[in-house]
Formats: structure tokens, sequence, C-alpha cells
């Protein structure tokens, strides 16, 4: 899919495989300067951004699975769980750069009937966010941690990638195996 605003000569695109065999998809967004001048200035960019909402009050929470990154420590890659309560905010980065320093962007969350597996591509300074409401809803995001830039005629850019893999039922070691399919 592509969109271009004809002021400036921005083209957005993203690119997406839709996995027949499995519920997964994965997509990466470009930002490309087709135009004659410098773009204005492109920032908080996420190449996921999206919002679930659980059934009524009285179904389960959401549950976040998720691991440490490379922490040079016998714990390093650990996994770890969170529940997210109302108004509770789980954010994730890198520190320094390297892409697993402190932080893997794999997750695997639980909603009320089943869940999904969520991966970011993390070259770079990636950063996600696991934010729910008071109400029912969590907000997913993900992309670069800082983004603040503009395109010179020519230059291109692009988000990490994010994959998604939908599953049902309460089996984790099963969603795991989909996600390694």
């Amino acid at each position: 899919m592509t969109w271009t605003d004809p002021a400036s000569g921005l083209e957005v695109r993203c690119v997406a495989v839709d996995y027949a065999d499995f519920l997964a998809a994965e997509w990466a967004v470009y930002f490309k300067n087709n135009g004659k001048q410098d773009t204005p200035i492109l920032e908080q960019i996420q190449g996921l951004d999206v919002t679930l909402e659980r059934g009524q009050e009285t179904q389960k929470e959401f549950v976040l699975h998720y691991w440490k990154g490379d922490t040079s420590a016998p714990d390093l890659y650990q996994p770890l769980e969170r529940t997210l309560v109302a108004n509770a905010v789980e954010r994730f980065a890198p520190v320094g750069g390297r892409g697993s320093n402190g932080a893997f962007p794999y997750y695997n969350l639980v909603t009320p009937d089943g869940g999904l597996m969520i991966v970011v591509g993390w070259p770079g300074q990636w950063a996600s966010s696991f934010a729910r409401d008071a109400g029912r809803s969590l907000r997913i995001s993900a992309g670069q941690e800082i983004t603040h830039l503009t395109l010179k005629p020519g230059e291109q850019v692009r988000t990490p990638l994010a994959a998604l893999v939908f599953w049902q039922g309460e089996n984790l070691a099963r969603s795991q195996n989909l996600w390694r399919r």
C-alpha cells in the first residue's frame, strides 16, 4: 500500500506479508522523499500502533509475557510476566543502541480468548509500549525510539519490521511453537 503527499512528495509505503497457513502478518513502513525539497520533520513514527479491547469487566486482564535482553549476567533472556491492570504501562527499549541490550522485543500477550505473539525488528534503537487505560483497552505501539528527521530528495528510511501471530486457547507452549513455525 502506498500513499503520497502531493504537496511535499513524501511517499509512505507499507510492505506487508499475510501468511495463509497461520493467523500471522508482518510489515515494515517506508518513508521516501520523491519531492524536490527536504520533507517536513518526521517524528514519533510507530510502525505498530494498535488498540485491543477485552470483553466485559469480569473477563481476565491482559497478561504480558516478555524476556529480559542481554544483560551479560546469569539472568539474561530471563522470561518475565506482568498482568496489565488498569492504567498500567510497560515500556521497553534497549540501552545504547544495541538491539538486545537489556530488553528484547519478543512478546506473548495473553488475552481473554487466546493471545498474540508480537515481535519488533530489533536492529537499532527500537522502543515498544503496552499501555492499559482505565477501562478495557490496551494500546500497543512500537518503532524507532527517537525519530526527528527530514529526508533529502531521494532519501528513504523505514520502521522496524513488525510481526503478529494470533493464537487461541490457553497453551503458551503452543503459541511459542506457532511463532517458531
